[in-house]
């Protein structure tokens, strides 16, 4: 079930997802801090099974979930990160990451979306990777402009939060040269 590599930084680990992490992602779900700018709390698909359904549909092609843990607490789950389909065309990709609220602010998100965006651009070749968030979230939007993210031109509309709104959506495309950072 894990097909998925892992990857590691200085601070984090990110390991495949796991059966073992659904808990602890489903409380992290539960948590209406988290959750202000993504889904109404008890949404189903962000309950235990909601998130089963979609952790492992996409393995064969590289995609998935990964489970952060700081490298010190190998059992210490503090948010996870993603790379999805974004649609039906193939080379679509959307990266998607959630922390614990208590682990806000200490730059696990740069670290671990950085190493991931590696991955993606490095070992799979993806030729661009799209963010959608809330236009209100401005945290997710700080690191995506730290990141590189720029505007994307939207091809659907897609409704975010509660209740919902447009989405934003960003998108950064592979380095023609072989840059090291931001990610």
């Amino acid at each position: 079930m894990t097909g998925l590599p892992e990857l590691k930084t200085a601070q984090l680990a990110l390991r495949p997802r796991q059966l073992a992490d659904l808990d602890a992602i489903a409380t992290m779900n539960a948590d209406p801090e988290v959750m202000r700018y993504i889904a109404p709390l008890g949404d189903p698909a962000m309950s235990r099974d909601g998130i089963a359904a979609r952790s492992f549909s996409h393995i064969a092609r590289g995609l998935g979930y990964w489970s952060v843990f700081p490298a010190t607490e190998p059992g210490a789950l503090i948010g996870y990160v993603g790379l999805i389909p974004d649609g039906e065309a193939q080379q679509q990709v959307q990266l998607s990451y959630r922390f614990a609220a208590r682990h806000w602010g200490q730059g696990h998100g740069f670290e671990a979306v950085s190493r991931l965006l590696r991955h993606g651009f490095e070992t799979l070749a993806l030729p661009e990777i799209v963010i959608v968030t809330h236009p209100q979230n401005l945290a997710s939007l700080r690191l995506a402009a730290k990141l590189g993210f720029k505007p994307a031109p939207r091809q659907v509309m897609t409704l975010i939060g509660a209740p919902p709104v447009v989405a934003t959506r960003l998108r950064l495309e592979r380095p023609r040269e072989q840059k090291r950072e931001p990610y």
